[in-house]
């Protein structure tokens, strides 16, 4: 993989929350002050895209897009026109680029290759300090290998505001880190081992899509 995601990660977590460890006895609360921290992750992972960005355009003009793999995109689920907060829009890192033409749509049906974690926690065992990223969701296991993963079927409506609007903006082939706010996922609910207010993370790789009505194309 071109990018060290787990140490990006590490890097961006922030480590105030350690206090909750009670050093005496060992025991720690992975999940304390849950919210917050999900909100500050993702704020600090929007700055990087931020930044990528801007030094890209301000590099490259028109061309940013060719030299930068990040970006940024408001929710097909908010009105383009109207104002809205840092957590109207996903983040996305392009690990690959496909070569696909044009991208999914609402009504489509997508075969897609992921897996989702929760954002990074610290877990303390017998006073050694390591690093977990709990996946909740995944079609394949191990590194993905598309020789041999059975990418999982869904339509794109059935998703996360968040994972609906990504792929709405992916073509075949393409690989990427997703970061979705909790208020394009979840939100205040929990779904299976996602805890209210999450920011979630996808790896994806779009292997194909077709529309309602169109016979479903072979992704081999």
């Amino acid at each position: 993989m071109k990018r060290n995601f787990l140490y990006l990660a590490l890097v961006l977590l922030p480590f105030s929350w350690l206090v909750s460890c009670k050093e005496e006895d060992d025991t720690y609360d992975a999940y304390a002050n849950w919210p917050a921290r999900n909100a500050d992750y993702f704020a600090q992972i929007a700055a990087e895209a931020r930044d990528s960005i801007a030094n890209a355009k301000a590099l490259y003009g028109s061309r940013w897009e060719e030299y930068c793999r990040w970006r940024m995109f408001r929710s097909t689920t908010k009105s383009p026109n109207a104002s809205g907060s840092l957590t109207d829009s996903i983040c996305v890192y392009i690990e690959q680029r496909g070569t696909g033409e044009g991208c999914p749509v609402w009504t489509d049906t997508v075969r897609v290759s992921y897996r989702g974690y929760l954002m990074p926690t610290q877990t303390l065992n017998n006073g050694v300090w390591s690093e977990e990223r709990l996946v909740f969701s995944q079609s394949f296991t191990g590194d993905l290998n598309s020789q041999i993963a059975v990418p999982a079927k869904m339509a794109v409506s059935s998703a996360v505001a968040g994972f609906a609007t990504a792929l709405q903006y992916m073509h075949e082939g393409d690989i990427w880190w997703v970061y979705i706010p909790s208020d394009l996922a979840y939100g205040d609910q929990s779904s299976g081992s996602v805890l209210p207010y999450s920011t979630l993370t996808f790896y994806t790789n779009l292997v194909t899509y077709y529309g309602a009505g169109q016979e479903a194309p072979d992704w081999k």
